[in-house]
């Protein structure tokens, strides 16, 4: 219930930064908005009382620029440099990873997100980009497949804002949504990568469905043909008028009555009730 509430939050936060540019939510406007935004910063700064974020809290908090993060006194950009290339020296080439060094950790993802102008990210001067260069500064796959798992997902949101449902045609899009319910089903994993609890939540808050059903989006498409024709005309079509329509028709009867055909469910009785549709035709 926490984690759902959480990311709820963050979306409205995201929303809110992307109409006005920053997330200096006004507390008389949006008080609740503006009380969370206070809490995240409090984890952060990992102050007495207050959880710390977890790993996915914080990558997805410093994709946008919360004022939190000027607030929390930090070291000099060059000072954690050479903090890295001491680490490195002592550790054979390695990296800080989050349990041997969680703010080395911290940085080094901040200058990923920058090196590659990220989303709500400040760009790096020259002179920065040639040091991390100098060092082989990784670009972390996994971050990058994740920026992409967004682009998508936005795609998706759009195709669903448009025909109202997910049967979707364009093969990149249709592959990318095959994949989100193979990792579903697959204990959440699929090349290594974890589906993370915000991609499960942001598909749910759109009502994605984990299993496909064809046969329900083709069946939605003709219920919304029929309900063009009756607003339209007034009334239901004729066999001369519209012959697949006129079928389709008579094949909801026959699903009704159990008559061979698989039963329609209670939802699809209930929609084509609500239009007035007549389950035999000496009504």
């Amino acid at each position: 219930w926490r984690e759902r509430t959480w990311h709820a939050k963050y979306t409205e936060v995201v929303e809110f930064y992307k109409e006005h540019g920053h997330t200096r939510v006004d507390k008389k406007d949006h008080p609740s908005l503006y009380n969370w935004i206070q809490t995240q910063g409090k984890r952060y700064k990992e102050l007495k009382g207050h959880k710390p974020l977890s790993e996915e809290e914080l990558e997805l908090l410093e994709q946008i620029d919360f004022p939190f993060f000027e607030d929390q006194p930090r070291m000099s950009w060059n000072n954690m440099y050479t903090k890295v290339e001491r680490y490195r020296e002592d550790n054979d080439g390695r990296f800080p990873d989050h349990k041997d060094d969680s703010k080395l950790n911290r940085w080094m993802r901040q200058q990923r997100g920058r090196m590659r102008c990220e989303y709500g990210y400040a760009q790096l001067s020259d002179e920065q980009k040639c040091l991390l260069e100098s060092i082989s500064c990784p670009m972390l796959p996994a971050a990058i497949r994740r920026r992409a798992w967004y682009e998508r997902y936005d795609e998706l949101v759009e195709f669903w804002k448009q025909h109202g449902h997910f049967f979707v045609e364009n093969k990149t899009l249709f592959n990318w949504v095959h994949r989100q319910r193979v990792r579903y089903k697959g204990c959440g994993k699929s090349n290594g990568l974890p589906m993370s609890k915000s991609e499960v939540y942001l598909l749910e808050r759109i009502g994605f469905p984990w299993i496909s059903d064809r046969g329900e989006v083709q069946w939605q498409i003709r219920y919304d043909e029929l309900v063009q024709f009756l607003e339209a005309e007034g009334r239901f079509p004729k066999d001369s008028e519209h012959p697949s329509l006129y079928k389709w028709m008579a094949n909801q009867r026959y699903r009704y009555k159990g008559n061979g055909y698989s039963d329609l469910s209670d939802h699809q009785i209930q929609k084509l009730e609500k239009i007035g549709f007549r389950w035999s035709m000496t009504d």
